[in-house]
């Protein structure tokens, strides 16, 4: 460990402040236990306060606290981060429309954590500590062949069907989860990489971004997704996550395959059961 009240005055980088440089910000919550900030990535900085150097928008003290879901911060590319006298972390980020960069700080303690168990923490006195990744937690090779092996189930069919007919996003997955009864936090960040794990280790999606109404797939391997999806999800926490968050996915010919061949649910409109508003005539 290295202590930061031993005099020096220069900014200090480390390997795993440098991860932080190229992501976006995608979240930001505040509770009694301090506030977070989480980027696209699934990396979570935590601390007790974290304040935003905003020109347009400044507090009595020349700083204002970071919110829920910081619209100044959302979507903001962080440029640089580095380690301050007394275990003052600083990070540098630009946003769409600014009229300048935007600065994030924290004081110590604090503790910023990434994929694989990967941490870099800062305790009161300002003493570091690190921990390098480790091996996959969401994505380990048992687990994708099991997700492999597997048959879709009815919630599993219910967003096919929704991929079927538009990009899905993991909101979609939150409102399915919530329709099926699901209450705690916990449960929509496990079942909820659990049901992408298994469709996307079936083939049945591919993930990717959309920009401009158009999808490009990641060339991520699938371990690489599923670890990511993971990590992000419980980063955001709960039923949170939605459009433009952690991924978007694509139904592939496989999906369409999979798809059950028969049933209301694959027939065309107008041909899917008896009080259908396409049958007309003596079927009435």
């Amino acid at each position: 460990m290295f202590s930061f009240v031993t005099g020096r005055d220069r900014p200090q980088g480390r390997p795993l402040l440098d991860e932080l440089c190229g992501q976006s910000i995608i979240h930001t919550r505040v509770a009694a236990r301090g506030t977070w900030t989480i980027t696209a990535r699934g990396w979570v900085l935590h601390s007790r306060i974290q304040l935003l150097d905003h020109p347009d928008r400044r507090g009595t003290a020349g700083h204002a606290a970071v919110g829920l879901r910081d619209p100044r911060l959302l979507g903001a590319s962080i440029t640089h981060a580095a380690l301050h006298p007394r275990g003052r972390l600083h990070v540098t980020a630009t946003a769409a429309g600014a009229s300048a960069p935007l600065g994030l700080s924290t004081l110590a303690p604090w503790r910023l954590q990434g994929p694989r168990g990967a941490q870099l923490a800062c305790d009161e006195k300002g003493e570091l500590s690190a921990t390098p990744p480790g091996p996959p937690r969401f994505a380990t090779a048992e687990s994708l062949a099991e997700h492999a092996a597997s048959r879709a189930s009815t919630i599993e069919h219910r967003l096919l069907q929704i991929a079927r007919r538009a990009w899905l996003h993991p909101g979609h997955v939150v409102e399915a989860l919530a329709a099926t009864g699901a209450l705690r936090d916990e449960e929509f960040e496990q079942r909820g990489t659990l049901l992408l794990a298994r469709m996307l280790a079936r083939g049945e999606l591919r993930a990717g971004f959309v920009t401009e109404r158009r999808f490009t797939a990641w060339t991520l391997s699938t371990a690489e997704v599923v670890e990511h999806i993971g990590t992000t999800w419980a980063a955001i926490g709960g039923r949170a996550p939605g459009r433009d968050m952690i991924a978007w996915f694509e139904l592939t010919d496989i999906g369409r395959d999979h798809m059950a061949p028969t049933g209301p649910h694959t027939l065309p409109p107008g041909m899917s059961g008896y009080d259908s508003p396409g049958v007309v005539g003596g079927f009435r």
